[in-house]
């Protein structure tokens, strides 16, 4: 059955299936597209709200961060200053009191030395004028000797002879007795003035050794053993970055041709004495076994250029044993600790927090997915009515055309 009609006014022939086809496509589709937009628009409006509520709070929360972060370096920064004055105090008081020290120090020394220098002069003067008293009395004693004899010959008798040679002879070893006490004198002035000076030497390496320290590690405190106390001659105290005490490294300076190794048990007993945790032992000469830094009954041997390199060594081991005991410390009273909280009201409290936001999340989702299924049937309801409407139509258009007009499937 044909479908067109022609217009009796302008004879158009049109097709009556498109053209009411075309018109409910058209009111469908507007009505939907303008539904569509609707919906879109409320989204991107939710959307651009929500992207700004985040936008503020990110804001705001990388500006919290920001002067956060600004008072914790400006923080650190005080803590520092201050740390570094104080460090910076304490080394110029101690560079001070050393100063003073060795001053004083060098002064004894040198009055010493001018004393000795003194002595050794008089010694020497000493001893020019009893060879000159030894000559002039050996000289004098054989002019005696040879007028003694003459006269003796010629008027004394033999007894009287004997009586002189014994007077003669007490004379000669009290002579021979104080020249034998001067060279002894001497002996131990030469003796003490050479042990003053490896002396000497051996402080001005301790005072190296120190100062080699204190520049290599600011952060750690140098505990100088006095001089004339039983012990080795400084202790570095190790510590960590927040100045918590981890470690003690004792050590013992020795500049001698030769190398004893009755050091090392000395070293070892004054290390227990002190609460030390290892011994360092920083000599001129090595054990002839030995070609650079090593560990030998329980001691570090090293030359004085090799100590920075391996104190460094030293203290990282010693800040890594300390980190470790650190983290086993108080884990059972941790575990308690965990236990206490888990069971308190406090936690009850953030658990309930929790599951309130979660049902508040979940029950707004919902309510829009109710709001949803409310739009969807609305607009079902509106298909359906437009199907309706146009199956009233079909049917009137049928009514009045009869068998003229096919059937829509669509409609069906």
């Amino acid at each position: 059955m044909s479908t067109t009609i022609t217009c009796p006014n302008c004879n158009t022939t049109f097709n009556i299936d498109e053209a009411l086809t075309a018109d409910i496509e058209k009111s469908i589709k507007a009505t939907y597209d303008e539904q569509k937009k609707e919906l879109i628009n409320s989204i991107n409006t939710e959307k651009s709200l929500l992207e700004q509520e985040k936008a503020k709070l990110e804001e705001t929360k990388r500006n919290e961060n920001k002067l956060f972060l600004e008072r914790l370096e400006n923080a650190k920064k005080m803590q520092r200053q201050e740390l570094e004055n104080e460090i910076k105090l304490i080394a110029e008081n101690d560079q001070k009191e050393k100063l003073t020290y060795f001053q004083n120090e060098l002064k004894l020394k040198d009055e010493k030395l001018k004393q000795l220098n003194e002595k050794e002069l008089e010694v020497l003067k000493l001893n020019t004028l009893l060879k000159d008293q030894q000559e002039q009395e050996k000289h004098n004693l054989n002019k005696l000797k040879i007028t003694l004899e003459t006269e003796l010959k010629e008027k004394l008798s033999d007894e009287i002879l004997l009586k002189e040679r014994e007077k003669h002879d007490m004379e000669k070893r009290e002579t021979d007795k104080k020249l034998a006490d001067q060279t002894k004198l001497i002996e131990e002035m030469q003796r003490k003035m050479q042990q003053g000076s490896m002396q000497t030497q051996g402080e001005v390496q301790e005072i190296a050794l120190e100062e080699l320290l204190a520049s290599a590690f600011p952060f750690d405190i140098i505990s100088e053993v006095g001089k004339g106390k039983r012990g080795a001659d400084c202790i570095l105290i190790v510590r960590n970055e927040y100045g918590h005490e981890c470690g003690k490294i004792i050590f013992e300076s020795k500049r001698t041709k030769d190398f004893d190794k009755k050091w090392l048990p000395k070293l070892k007993e004054d290390a227990l004495e002190s609460g030390c945790d290892l011994c360092v032992l920083v000599s001129q000469v090595l054990p002839d076994d030995m070609r650079m830094f090593d560990q030998r009954e329980g001691v570090w041997i090293c030359k004085f250029n090799e100590v920075a390199q391996l104190v460094k060594a030293l203290r990282e081991g010693i800040l890594n044993v300390a980190r470790a005991n650190k983290s086993q410390e108080n884990r059972g009273e941790k575990k308690e600790m965990l236990y206490h909280y888990f069971t308190s009201n406090e936690f009850l409290q953030q658990m309930r927090a929790i599951n309130e936001a979660y049902l508040y999340l979940k029950s707004s989702i919902d309510r829009e997915r109710l709001q949803m299924e409310k739009i969807w049937k609305e607009r079902e309801k509106q298909i359906d009515k437009v199907l309706l409407n146009n199956t009233y139509l079909m049917g009137t258009i049928k009514g009045i055309a009869g068998n003229d007009v096919d059937d829509i499937g669509l409609l069906e």
